[in-house]
């Protein structure tokens, strides 16, 4: 990991990865929460603009499979 590089962007995707492999449904419901917490926190790490909104995107976007 290089500097200037947000570091819970891969983990979020991680999440996602597993979210979508999970055999039941509450693994996988938990995993899409995890994995828009980490969204959420690689939205705080950027500044106000494309990315930022791209992550609060990804956030509500994994909240909503979460539900």
């Amino acid at each position: 990991m290089g500097f200037g590089r947000n570091p819970h962007v891969p983990k979020a995707q991680a999440a996602e990865q597993k979210a979508e492999e999970a055999s039941d449904d509450l693994a996988r419901a938990r995993l899409y929460f995890e994995a828009a917490h980490a969204w959420d926190r690689a939205a705080e790490r950027e500044k106000p603009g494309k990315l930022r909104s791209e992550y609060e995107a990804h956030a509500i976007r994994t909240r909503e499979l979460a539900e």
